[in-house]
């Protein structure tokens, strides 16, 4: 019995602890969104610092994972994977513990963000070694339905638990799983280092501001404005830039600059034959970047999508938190249904890119019910054909496009290629909240705040105008259903017969702009996926 059970933990343990590493990573990225505006009134700060530090996590992990990936052929993947089981914990304490948005950001970005490196690059590799075909093919089903969860979990256990006991507790349930991790992860086979390789700092730090200066003004376009300042950017009580220009286009501006000299290092680099951060070539291989960029572009626009009906939904519908998440739930349930069905029943049955086409039409389609669906007079039953639609395309388009993307990889870069993947996918949330969260908050508290001073009667200067929109935009984004109720119940008392009316057309109206934005950009993740490679089998030069 004893050997049996000893037999059972060393063929199981691995591919379980893996799993639940993919599933604490997810819910600790889908649990700050979710608690996000406790987040801002307790730290005294924005929607968009903490939509940055969530942009920053991701980028950590990116940026990391080239460096993570040297240091495991120098020390060996399980002592690696164990280290940043470590910081992540560190990090994850810290962040409950924070009592400034300062060290919120370093806590969570940079402290969780390298510690989840080897955590979201080690699973597809430490399976490849163990399983082959079909049973590889199982765990990977395994670690998407596991990621799939995780973000689930983060969305309505750590919500709930911030709205009973305060947001820092909502990271109390990583505590529980992470000393079950790292029991099961001590059955993880050992890999012998092999050389370690030269490390291209100067290209990583080039890499890091580039990306991270060029998606933290994204992050902030919301809260200050894409080109004219919605309100002053400061840094130690010193307003950036001192002029009437928003802080967004100067960082989107230098972290192009910083792109632009990134690539031309490279290139020097690679001619005189010295380190290299894309030493690999994942990254100038066609095929891997089709995968990699269509996959990120619907993880962006799903995770807009989500995020918007979550802003949306309160307002019109009147729901609440948790109401508000059983009414988005069936897209997620239906997404996971057919992810499994489509991986026992579908892949290696039809062709690969079957899936890929189908599912995202279908998408494409349920975006189009969705918007029709939005009226005054909806419900969350007129929703629930266009959610499960949705989630039905995106089931199909996720059974497959990893096993397409990962097919073009030579089996000795699956980990590098990990590293790249999963942490592209976090921008892609990121993004998709930033950006598309941008579009139907502002488009609202444009639409709101036009229509008062229409029904006012009054002249008001631009400056009073946009005064009043960034206010409105932080009230809708920070404020609780009933500090909503009350700064709207202060307003003149010219509007309050039509503020109802106001508020519900002006929400109508933004969530059909977003989602007619929201269905460009599917059509165009369609097209990108014509591209995509035909034969799995292609394998990126070395070198």
């Amino acid at each position: 019995m004893i050997q049996e059970r000893q037999s059972f933990l060393q063929k199981w343990s691995p591919p379980i602890g893996l799993c639940l590493t993919l599933f604490l990573v997810a819910y600790n990225v889908s649990v700050v969104p979710a608690i996000m505006p406790r987040i801002v009134r307790d730290l005294d700060s924005s929607m968009g610092s903490i939509q940055g530090a969530l942009v920053l996590l991701a980028l950590v992990t990116a940026s990391f994972a080239p460096t993570c990936e040297n240091l495991i052929k120098q020390f060996g993947r399980k002592k690696i994977l164990m280290a940043g089981l470590g910081l992540f914990t560190l990090g994850a304490i810290a962040t409950s513990l924070s009592p400034t948005i300062g060290l919120f950001v370093v806590a969570y970005s940079f402290i969780t963000g390298l510690g989840a490196t080897p955590l979201v690059a080690s699973p597809r590799d430490v399976v490849g070694r163990i399983y082959q075909q079909k049973p590889e093919k199982y765990a990977l089903l395994a670690f998407i339905v596991f990621s799939i969860l995780g973000g689930l979990t983060g969305a309505l256990l750590g919500g709930w638990i911030a709205s009973r006991y305060g947001w820092r507790w909502s990271f109390f349930p990583e505590f529980l799983l992470i000393p079950l991790i790292a029991f099961l992860l001590r059955s993880v086979p050992r890999i012998p280092p092999t050389q370690s390789l030269p490390l291209d700092w100067i290209g990583g730090l080039l890499s890091f501001l580039g990306f991270g200066l060029t998606l933290v003004g994204v992050s902030l376009a919301g809260e200050y404005g894409w080109w004219k300042p919605k309100q002053p950017f400061t840094i130690f009580g010193i307003v950036i830039p001192p002029f009437a220009l928003s802080i967004v286009p100067i960082l989107i501006a230098v972290g192009t600059i910083c792109l632009g000299i990134f690539a031309a290092w490279q290139r020097r680099q690679a001619q005189q034959g010295k380190a290299s951060l894309l030493r690999a070539g994942l990254l100038r291989h066609k095929p891997f970047l089709l995968g990699l960029f269509t996959a990120t572009l619907h993880t962006m626009i799903t995770t807009g999508m989500q995020f918007n009906l979550y802003q949306f939904l309160p307002v019109v519908l009147q729901l609440n938190p948790f109401q508000t998440a059983l009414a988005v739930l069936p897209f997620s349930l239906a997404t996971l249904v057919v992810v499994v069905y489509t991986t026992f029943k579908v892949v290696g049955r039809v062709p690969s890119q079957f899936p890929i086409y189908t599912g995202l039409t279908l998408f494409c389609f349920g975006v189009w019910l969705l918007r029709n669906a939005i009226s005054l007079s909806m419900t969350t039953l007129d929703l629930l054909p266009a959610l499960v639609v949705m989630g039905a395309g995106s089931g199909l388009f996720l059974a497959q496009i990893g096993t397409i993307t990962f097919s073009t990889v030579n089996r000795d870069n699956i980990a590098e290629a990990s590293g790249i993947y999963t942490p592209f996918q976090n921008l892609g949330n990121a993004l998709g909240r930033g950006i598309l969260g941008s579009v139907l908050i502002g488009t609202a508290s444009i639409r709101i705040v036009d229509q008062a001073i229409a029904q006012l009667g009054k002249t008001v200067t631009l400056t009073q105008r946009n005064e009043a929109i960034a206010k409105l935009e932080q009230v809708i984004q920070t404020y609780s259903r009933d500090e909503r109720q009350e700064f709207f119940s202060n307003l003149p008392a010219a509007i309050q017969p039509s503020l109802n009316t106001i508020l519900n057309a002006s929400a109508i109206e933004a969530m059909q702009i977003a989602m007619l934005f929201i269905l460009v950009l599917s059509v165009g993740c369609l097209l990108l996926s014509f591209f995509l490679p035909k034969y799995p089998s292609l394998q990126p030069k070395n070198g």
